[in-house]
C-alpha cells in the first residue's frame, strides 16, 4: 500500500521553522514538500522531503522499519533509483543510516518531470519498495500551493516513539469467519476426575505416624499413602466395632481362600460336585468383597491379629486441592479429609442464553478468553470434544449448560477459572477481519487506532460482528487494507491527549 500527500505534518513543521523574511521585511514561505508511506510484506517506508526543485540539493528523510519486529532498520544498504517518465535515470547508494532507522541522502535533480522511485534494501533481509509519481518542478513558482482539507483528526506518534516500545500494526483483510455463540464459562473438574477421601471410621490422626502429611497443591498418585488413623475406642462404631469387623473380614477371607483352593483341587479329581464347588466359590467371593470394601481406603499397618493403625490411601492420581487433616485431631466416620482433582483433562461449562438454542447443533470448536490468561485458548477436534448440550433451560437464569472436555497436560487451565467462550456454530461467512488485540473498549463501545501514514494515526469507532479466537469481524468503521495498531495502542492513546505538536528531531 502507498499513501502520498503533497502537504504533511513535516510541511507544517517546516512552515513553523522555515518562514523567513526578505530584505524588505516581508515573510517568505518555503513551497510545500511531501510525504509517502509504503508497506510491503517485510518493511515499512515513511519518506519525507521538501519541495523538489531542479538544481536544488534536496535532503530526503527515509524512515525504515522491519515489519518482523517493528524495529528500525539499523544495518542495511539502500540503492535508490529515480526514473523519470521520459526514461532519465538517477541512481544513488546509501550505505548506513545517519541515525537508527533514518537515512538522509541528498539528491539533486537535473531535469523536471514525474519520477518513480525504486528502493532496494539489503540488510538482515532483502526487500524492494516502490514509490510512484514523485513530482520534480523546474522552479519554486511552479509548486502548487497547499490546499486546506477537512479530514478526521490525526494523532502524531513519531517513528522514534514507535521504535522504543512494543509496537505492531496489521492490515484489515477479507477472510472467512465462523458464526459464533458467546457465553460465560467456567473451568470445572471432569466427571470421575475428582474424589473426596473421607474417614472410613471414627478415629484419631496420630501425630507420631503423620510426620509428613501431604499439603494443598501437592501431586499424588493413586494408592499413595496420605495419612494414618487409629480407630477410637470411646465412640460408637469406633475401635471395637471397626477392629472387629476388619479382623473378622480378614480372617473370613483367609479361611474362604483356603477352602476355595481345596475345592479347586477336589474338583480336578472329581472329588466334589459342581454344586458344592459353586457354594465354596460364592463364599470366597463374598469374603473377598467384604474385606476389600473395608480396606479400600484404609489398610492395616500391621500383620498382627490386632492392627495398631490404618493407612488412608489416595483414591486417584491428581492434585490435592483441600486438606482437613490435623495431627492429633479426632475425626468422625464420613468426615472429609482430602479432596483430590486430576486436571490432566478438564471440563468447560458454558451457560448459553436460551435465545441461542437454535444456533447450536453439534459444535466442535470453541475459543476461550479466561481471566488471568492473555492468550486465546482454542478447543478443537485435536485436543477436545463436545460432552453434552442440555435439553432443559434453567427457569431462573434462562440459560442451558453446554459442556466441552479439553486435554490439559500443561495444567494451563485451572479449576475455577472463568471467562468468555465463543462457540462456533458451523456457519461461515466472508467479512473484514482484524486481530482482537486491536480493539479498545470504552463504556461498551469499541474503537481502533488506524495507521494513516508513518507518524499519523486516527481513532475510529467500529461496529463488530462474529469473533473467532484472536480475530473478529468489523462490519463498519474500517476499509480493507487499512492498518490497525495491535500493540502499543495505549501509547498512541496517550499521544492523542497532547494539545501541541511535538518537537520534530528530523533533518529535512
Amino acid at each position: 500500500m502507498t499513501r502520498y500527500r503533497i502537504y504533511s505534518l513535516a510541511f507544517i513543521l517546516s512552515l513553523l521553522a522555515g518562514c523567513s523574511q526578505t530584505d524588505d521585511g516581508t515573510e517568505h514561505h518555503e513551497p510545500p514538500g511531501g510525504a509517502v508511506t509504503v508497506w510491503t510484506s517485510k518493511a515499512e517506508l515513511f519518506m519525507e522531503h521538501p519541495a523538489l526543485i531542479v538544481g536544488n540539493e534536496i535532503r530526503f528523510a527515509f524512515h525504515l522499519t522491519w515489519l518482523s519486529d517493528f524495529k528500525p532498520v539499523n544495518e542495511a544498504k539502500l540503492t535508490l533509483e529515480f526514473i523519470s517518465a521520459d526514461g532519465f535515470r538517477l541512481v544513488i547508494s546509501v550505505d548506513t543510516p545517519t541515525s537508527p532507522g533514518i537515512y538522509r541522502p541528498v539528491v539533486s535533480f537535473d531535469r523536471s518531470g514525474i519520477y518513480d522511485l525504486t528502493m532496494i534494501v539489503e540488510g538482515r533481509s532483502k526487500d524492494t519498495l516502490h514509490v510512484s509519481e514523485i513530482m520534480v518542478f523546474t522552479t519554486a513558482e511552479e509548486v502548487p500551493p497547499e490546499e486546506a482539507t477537512q479530514g478526521e483528526p490525526l494523532i502524531t506518534f513519531l517513528k522514534e516513539q514507535q521504535w522504543k516500545i512494543d509496537f505492531r500494526t496489521e492490515p484489515a483483510v477479507q477472510g472467512s469467519i465462523s458464526g459464533t455463540v458467546r457465553a460465560a464459562c467456567e473451568i470445572v473438574p471432569r466427571l470421575n476426575n475428582e474424589a473426596i477421601l473421607s474417614a472410613p471410621f471414627t478415629g484419631i490422626i496420630p501425630a507420631e505416624e503423620n510426620q509428613r502429611l501431604p499439603v494443598v497443591g501437592q501431586q499424588v498418585r493413586s494408592g499413595a499413602r496420605l495419612a494414618a488413623m487409629i480407630p477410637s475406642a470411646e465412640t460408637p462404631g469406633g475401635m471395637e466395632n471397626f477392629l472387629s469387623r476388619f479382623v473378622d473380614a480378614e480372617t473370613n477371607l483367609a479361611l474362604a481362600e483356603k477352602e476355595f483352593e481345596r475345592a479347586k483341587h477336589l474338583r480336578s479329581v472329581d472329588g466334589i460336585s459342581d454344586r458344592e464347588y459353586q457354594i465354596v466359590e460364592a463364599e470366597y467371593k463374598r469374603a473377598y468383597t467384604t474385606f476389600q470394601t473395608l480396606s479400600k481406603y484404609a489398610h492395616a499397618n500391621s500383620v498382627d491379629k490386632f492392627p495398631d493403625s490404618f493407612t488412608l490411601n489416595a483414591p486417584l492420581s491428581g492434585t490435592i486441592v483441600e486438606a482437613h487433616v490435623v495431627p492429633g485431631k479426632q475425626v468422625n466416620a464420613g468426615e472429609p479429609l482430602y479432596r483430590i482433582i486430576n486436571t490432566s483433562s478438564v471440563w468447560i461449562r458454558a451457560d448459553v442464553v436460551s435465545t441461542e438454542v437454535g444456533r447450536l447443533a453439534q459444535p466442535s470448536r470453541t475459543w476461550l478468553r479466561l481471566a488471568g490468561i492473555d492468550e486465546t485458548f482454542e478447543v478443537n477436534e485435536r485436543n477436545g470434544k463436545l460432552v453434552s448440550i442440555a435439553t432443559v433451560i434453567d427457569p431462573l437464569t434462562r440459560t442451558f449448560p453446554v459442556i466441552f472436555e479439553v486435554q490439559n497436560p500443561e495444567e494451563t487451565l485451572r479449576i475455577g477459572m472463568f471467562g468468555e467462550i465463543s462457540i462456533a456454530t458451523g456457519r461461515t461467512m466472508d467479512g473484514l477481519v482484524i486481530p482482537v488485540s486491536a480493539l479498545i473498549e470504552e463504556e461498551g463501545r469499541y474503537s481502533v487506532y488506524v495507521h494513516i501514514e508513518g507518524e499519523a494515526f486516527a481513532k475510529r469507532d467500529v461496529v463488530l460482528g462474529e469473533r473467532n479466537g484472536d480475530y473478529i469481524e468489523v462490519r463498519s468503521g474500517l476499509s480493507e487494507g487499512e492498518r490497525v495498531v495491535t500493540e502499543g495502542a495505549y501509547q498512541v492513546r496517550l499521544a492523542s491527549f497532547s494539545s501541541q505538536l511535538p518537537a520534530h528531531g528530523h533533518e529535512h
